[in-house]
């Protein structure tokens, strides 16, 4: 019986429209929340040929230049001159309202000193030790391709990956590798390919790796990988030309890819209030810190909100290959943990990771990936691994107690 099963995760550069939707909504967030830290605002971008469309509510005591920060977001990307996609060729129609009255009600409520949920759903997050980033294997590659197409000159900033990962072996093997990357008219399909093709098979982009040394030895290199570039052959119009941009509709390559299904909603332009963003941010954190602590391989965590209440209804935790242990349902255990421990309400997961204020760092998400980074590269506290062995340390008192017994 063939047990082998496929699992496939595409990503997308900084320049594709979708994220330039994103960043645009993000850097506006941004700056509402620079002027003011208790900015309560979702704010949705399209953006079309020369043509952005601004929509969302917003509650602020913040005054923003709103058509000056979008001209730089779209100027950030650095459109060739071609495509007429500078900051002053853009036409902004800003359709931007009020916060309404009563979901503020419900999250900035009097009657306690805490914060309602933004709005009712369930959020995902998970990690695995398959990278140093605790980021499924697929994800990974296919993100740290997309990010260093872009570098070579002549190609980008429009570019699409995907990677097909095989499971069921004892280790994972890397079945395709599909790279779709727009390009200047001086490169024909043919250099693209070369170009792309030695970029990943030596794992080199100018003086920097693509992947981590470990990840491309043990799973890239030399290795009997399918590879599609440019497969549609000449690619010169890219971006918003070619194709209409929305926030939030790249909301799986924002998360997991195909190894996990997602919740809530997207997370760009969208304040710490709404759980969609911090709700998925304190999932991934929790689900970090158990892979960190050496309880499972894999770890999922769903929490689920309701509407204006502060305190999460629900709350899973999915392991696999768990830790042998006497203890008859780990998953229980670390449940247990998590709720006594960890304040799962919008404010307490504010205070958890911006305890002087939240810091505007959301555009930067927008654009580089809002997970998948190092311990030490704190400047995304959900990043962080500070529980980990708190929560080690939990579990073998547990286990002694049961032995004990």
């Amino acid at each position: 019986m063939n047990n082998t099963k496929i699992i496939t995760s595409e990503y997308v550069s900084y320049g594709h429209p979708d994220k330039v939707a994103d960043q645009i909504s993000d850097a506006l967030l941004d700056e509402y929340l620079t002027q003011d830290r208790d900015t309560r605002a979702g704010i949705e971008t399209m953006i079309k040929d020369n043509v952005v469309v601004i929509g969302g509510e917003v509650k602020s005591n913040a005054r923003i230049d709103i058509e000056d920060i979008v001209r730089s977001a779209i100027d950030s990307i650095d459109y060739p001159e071609s495509h007429n996609l500078s900051g002053d060729d853009i036409k902004i129609i800003n359709l931007i309202g009020k916060q309404s009255t009563e979901i503020s009600n419900g999250v900035d409520r009097d009657d306690c000193d805490c914060i309602g949920a933004g709005d009712q759903g369930f959020v995902v997050g998970m990690a695995s030790n398959e990278t140093n980033e605790y980021m499924p294997l697929g994800v990974y590659v296919a993100r740290q391709i997309c990010k260093s197409v872009p570098l070579v000159e002549g190609l980008g900033p429009d570019v699409k990956t995907q990677v097909c990962v095989e499971y069921g072996a004892r280790v994972p093997k890397i079945k395709s590798i599909i790279v779709s990357t727009m390009h200047s008219e001086d490169l024909d399909v043919e250099q693209v390919r070369e170009i792309i093709n030695e970029l990943i098979k030596t794992n080199r982009v100018g003086i920097n790796n693509v992947m981590d040394d470990d990840i491309f030895f043990k799973y890239v290199k030399d290795k009997d990988i399918d590879y599609f570039i440019n497969v549609n052959g000449e690619w010169n119009v890219g971006g918003p030309i070619s194709d209409c941009g929305l926030t939030g509709r790249k909301i799986v390559v924002d998360q997991y890819g195909g190894y996990c299904n997602v919740g809530g909603g997207a997370f760009s332009g969208k304040d710490m209030t709404k759980v969609d963003r911090s709700g998925a941010y304190m999932c991934r954190y929790l689900a970090k810190n158990i892979v960190d602590a050496g309880l499972a391989d894999e770890a999922k965590v769903e929490l689920s909100y309701i509407i204006s209440e502060p305190q999460p209804c629900a709350i899973k935790v999915e392991l696999k290959n768990g830790q042998t242990t006497p203890i008859a349902n780990l998953d229980k255990q670390i449940e247990k943990y998590i709720k006594e421990n960890i304040d799962l309400t919008p404010k307490g997961i504010i205070d958890r990771f911006f305890p002087c204020g939240i810091n505007p760092i959301f555009y930067n998400t927008a654009r580089n990936g809002h997970f998948g980074y190092n311990d030490n590269e704190t400047y995304y506290p959900w990043e962080r691994l500070d529980f980990s062995d708190n929560l080690r340390e939990y579990i073998k008192e547990v286990e002694l107690s049961l032995m004990e017994h």
